[in-house]
Order: C-alpha cells, then structure tokens, then sequence
C-alpha cells in the first residue's frame, strides 16, 4: 500500500466540525464589554421591536448596520461565530427554492412554470430578520459575563414590583435558562464524541430497515442520556442556590451599574430607532 505523497497531505483539508458557541464570553476590554448588561439587553429589545413592526429591507438595514457596527467595536473574531452543519445550508436551499412555488406576486414564468420573486423576497427578508436577531442576541453573551444578567434584568423589572408580579421566579428562571444552555450543548457535544468513539461497526451492507431501526434506537439513547444528564445538572444548580440562600438572594445579586455611557448609548439608539420608524414606516 503507497503512501499518500507530499502534494495529497497538503490537498487534505481537516474537516470542519460542528459548534455552537452562543452565550460564551469573549475575553475584551472594548466599549461594548464595559457596558452595563441592561444596557446591551435594551438596545437588543429595541432592535427587535423596530424590525417586528415593520420587517422592510430599509428597516432591516438599519437594524443590520447597528449590530455590525457593535460586532466591530467589540472586536468580535470570526471564530467565535458558530458552525452549523451542512445539512443546515441544505435545508435553506430547499426552503428557498418551495418559496418559488407560491402564488405571491410579482410572478415570472419560466419554461412555462410561474416562479414567485415575491414568496423569495419575504423569504429573503424574514431570513435576514432572523440572522440580525439572534446575532444581536449572542453579541449579549459574547461581551457580557453570564453572572451579570440576573442584577440586569432585576433591575429592568423592578417596575413590575409595584404589580405584585413574581418578578423574582421570572428573573432566575430566564438567568438559569441562559446559563444551561452553554452547559447542555457541551453535555450533547460530549455524547456526540462517545458515540462517535463506540461505533466502529461498519454499516454499509446494512438493510435500509434495519439502518433506520438503528438510528432510531441511538437517537432514543441519545435523547434519554442527555435527559438525565439536563436532571442531573438541574439538581446541582438547585443545590448551589440553595445553599447560597435561595431564590431571593440569586434575584438580588449585585453587578455594574447605569452609568453616563449607558445613557448616552441607549439615547441614541432608542433615537435612532423612533426617527427610522417615523421616516420609514409612518
């Protein structure tokens, strides 16, 4: 058996694998980063208020040209970008290409097929709409340590108070759910690799019913695995918060504070976006 020369090795490329890095931080010093966390969570709420009334290419591209210019100020790497797999791209492919088939106008025929631009606009329009949200969302957690969302949005709330709400129970709960998920990803990355490292098994003369039976079967295994580990950290963290007093206390954590900056950003961001609905929208 020959070896592989010098110019194949340097044509193999290593395979990119799959991650998710939503909600890590990423170690900075920007302006962005020294923001106070409630801060960050207006002008995120505020961006996504914008665009849900009014999901024009023109109001998407002002709320686009904001979260590039905050990804920039932050300094951002693109390696902190997750990477989805290909069956993702795939599956926007196909989704794009039924959108031709509806009946919204304007409609152009094509070898006597009528192909929808304006089923494919909305799909363009509400793809990028989802992209900006949730890189507005996960610019929070790559500039904002976790451990400052709760005071954040304790405050935020602080309002709701008055109301008699349950405005503690809501706080933890959004806090817990935000810190889990880092935990949950890396639980399936984790049996993601043991399963890889356990099937050594070759499947390639498998019956087509028996391949899918299998699949199925590891996915319920999967599944229950990542059940009962999601159990067993749940049961931790309620432990530690325990033990540190209970929910009231985790509530009234202490974290950074309003201050000069914060106003001045979140001014002219809520001024950006009341002036863009005014002359875009009205």
């Amino acid at each position: 058996m020959s070896t592989p020369t010098m110019t194949t090795r340097e044509r193999r490329r290593p395979r990119r694998e799959t991650e998710l890095t939503f909600l890590r931080l990423v170690p900075g010093d920007s302006p962005v980063h020294r923001l106070w966390a409630g801060t960050k969570l207006l002008i995120a709420a505020e961006l996504a208020l914008m665009v849900s009334i009014s999901p024009t290419w023109r109001m998407l591209g002002v709320a686009s040209a904001v979260v590039a210019v905050e990804l920039l100020v932050a300094r951002i790497p693109f390696g902190a970008f997750p990477r989805l797999p290909n069956w993702f791209f795939v599956a926007l492919g196909i989704s794009a290409l039924l959108s031709l088939w509806s009946s919204t106008e304007p409609l152009v025929h094509v070898g006597g097929v009528a192909l929808s631009l304006g089923a494919l606009d909305e799909w363009a329009r509400f793809l990028l709409l989802a992209v900006v949200l949730v890189t507005s969302g996960a610019l929070i957690g790559w500039t904002t340590p976790l451990g400052e969302v709760a005071p954040a949005l304790s405050r935020i709330f602080r309002p709701l108070r008055w109301l008699r709400l349950p405005v503690d129970e809501w706080v933890i709960a959004i806090a817990l759910a935000i810190r889990c998920l880092p935990l949950l990803i890396d639980e399936i990355r984790i049996l993601g690799a043991a399963r890889k490292l356990r099937s050594h098994e070759d499947n390639s003369r498998e019956r087509p019913r028996a391949a899918v039976r299998r699949v199925l079967i590891e996915t319920h295994d999967l599944m229950s695995t990542v059940l009962v580990a999601s159990i067993r950290r749940a049961r931790d963290l309620a432990d530690a918060i325990v033990a540190r007093g209970g929910i009231g206390v985790a509530a009234n954590l202490r974290g950074k504070r309003f201050g000069a900056v914060d106003g001045i950003v979140l001014a002219l961001t809520t001024a950006l976006c009341v002036v863009t609905l005014a002359v875009l929208h009205l």
